[in-house]
Order: structure tokens, then C-alpha cells, then sequence
């Protein structure tokens, strides 16, 4: 088996190797990679934040239908995404013609600071984040549920105001049975005190998932949710069975909208066609 690296759709003869808790390096999980090139050149091949991928070139035997070989041969490729591996670390010149560079994950740390940069625009306490914190969610109530379903970060955590009072139209953020963030918006009449048993994600009684991410197309169809406004004309793909679903009913105009507490591939023939 021959290993690659491939940096801009070029591959390159590598030599890898992994450690999950790298103690020269703060604890991250790395990757070293050894290349046949100089120091400048793998500087200049790997700088922080690359796209990289590791590949695996084999050659196999080709089989007849009954499993035995056929003299002819193939080659299987596989290729694994490693851009998360995303910080140039130390580069060494082994005097041999190699060169090795080491590639971490960020800390834990490393990404929360990140985040907090990206949002105030400099690097702060994690004392002056959490203070910053109700601002920012308080800010948030005047995003459009177009930029809301784009930043769920931003909204309250419901988890986090067990026993506060909601009223219709409040938008929280919640975790659906995935564990992807959405936000979800209080439904008409439903306003409540939180309680603990009552997530948004399994009560869509009660609220509603903003899911405006998505063009609705057979392309680019919108996932769809237990409990989320539906849109006549607009396609939706199933998470249980992962089919692709037209939302249309007789007699009504693409469009309109309606609350639906079921997937699409429940109500087929009644408010869902499958594609």
C-alpha cells in the first residue's frame, strides 16, 4: 500500500504518523508527516489552517465469480479528510532528504477562545465572556429567523432557564435527537413555564424548529423535524429514512404554510409526496 498526502489536488509520497495525546504539544491529538522535500518547501505546503487528506493507493487482484484470480489487477484509492488536524507544528530536517512537519487538532481551550474572538473581535477572560454572555443572547432577539437558524449559538440555551416563563414567539436554541443545535420558536397559545421533561425538540406541541438554511429544492432540500412549519412547494429529506419529500396537499397553494407534529414519510399521500 502506497500513503499519500494531497494539498491542493496534488498528492505527495508521505509517511504518517499519529499520537492522540501529544505531551510535547500542550496534550493535542497530532499527526506527523514525513515528505521528500525541503524544509521551505513543506513550510510553504502546510501552513495553518490547510485543507489536507491523507490517501491509500493499493493494487488488488481482480476476482472471477467464483473468487479466484484473473490475472488482471486494480487499483483501490481511499482518500480521509484530515483538515482538522489544521496547526502547523514543528518542522524537522532529518539531514536525509525528509522533512517532517507536525499537525494538530486545537485544544478544547484553543476553540472556545476562538469562538469568543470571533464574536467580540479580540481575545478576552473567559470572566468577561460570561459577563458579555446575556448581552449577546439579549442582541440576538432581533435576528431574523433567517440569520437565527444560521447562528444558534447565539440564542439562550434552553437547558439553561429550566422554570423561566416563555410566551409566543420566544426563541430558544436546543439540540435535537442528533444533537445538532437548532432554535425553536414558541408556538401561538403555547406560552409555558420550562420544565425540565419538556424539551423543545420532543414537544412540538409547544415549539416550533426555524429552518430557513435550506433552498427547499430537490437540490438542496430542507431536513425536515417533528413539529416544524412545513412550506407547500418545497422539498424535505426525511432523517429516519433519508428520502427525499414534496409537501403538497389538494386543494392547497404551494406556499402555505402548516405545523406538523410527524416526518414526512408518515404522512404520505396525505400531506407528503415521495420523489
Amino acid at each position: 500500500m502506497s500513503i499519500y498526502v494531497k494539498v491542493n489536488n496534488t498528492e505527495y509520497p508521505a509517511t504518517v504518523n499519529g499520537n492522540l495525546v501529544d505531551r510535547n504539544w500542550n496534550g493535542r491529538d497530532t499527526k506527523t508527516i514525513y515528505l521528500t522535500m525541503s524544509y521551505d518547501a513543506v513550510a510553504a505546503l502546510l501552513p495553518d489552517n490547510t485543507p489536507w487528506s491523507i490517501v491509500q493507493r493499493e493494487t488488488q487482484d481482480v476476482l472471477d465469480e467464483q473468487g479466484q484470480p484473473t490475472g488482471e489487477t486494480k487499483e483501490v484509492v481511499n482518500e480521509y479528510d484530515n483538515s482538522e488536524y489544521s496547526l502547523a507544528g514543528d518542522i524537522t530536517d532529518h539531514r536525509d532528504g525528509t522533512v517532517s512537519i507536525k499537525m494538530g487538532k486545537p485544544t478544547e481551550s484553543e476553540l472556545s477562545a476562538a469562538t469568543v474572538t470571533a464574536l467580540v473581535g479580540q481575545s478576552i477572560t473567559p470572566q468577561r465572556a460570561a459577563r458579555l454572555r446575556p448581552m449577546i443572547e439579549q442582541a440576538s432577539a432581533s435576528l431574523s429567523d433567517g440569520e437565527a437558524a444560521k447562528s444558534p449559538e447565539l440564542f439562550p440555551r434552553w437547558a439553561d432557564h429550566i422554570g423561566e416563563t416563555v410566551k409566543p414567539g420566544d426563541r430558544r436554541s436546543d439540540t435535537d435527537e442528533s444533537g445538532v443545535l437548532h432554535v425553536y420558536r414558541v408556538n401561538k397559545g403555547q406560552g409555558h413555564t420550562t420544565q425540565e421533561n419538556w424539551p423543545p425538540h420532543s414537544t412540538p406541541a409547544m415549539w416550533t424548529i426555524i429552518n430557513v438554511d435550506h433552498a427547499g429544492t430537490q437540490d438542496d432540500p430542507i431536513p425536515a423535524a417533528r413539529g416544524m412549519e412545513y412550506e407547500y412547494g418545497l422539498y424535505y429529506k426525511d432523517p429516519e429514512d433519508t428520502k427525499l419529500y414534496l409537501c403538497e396537499r389538494t386543494g392547497e397553494a404551494a406556499g402555505g404554510k402548516i405545523v406538523l407534529q410527524y416526518l414526512p414519510h408518515e404522512l404520505v399521500g396525505n400531506y407528503f409526496t415521495a420523489v
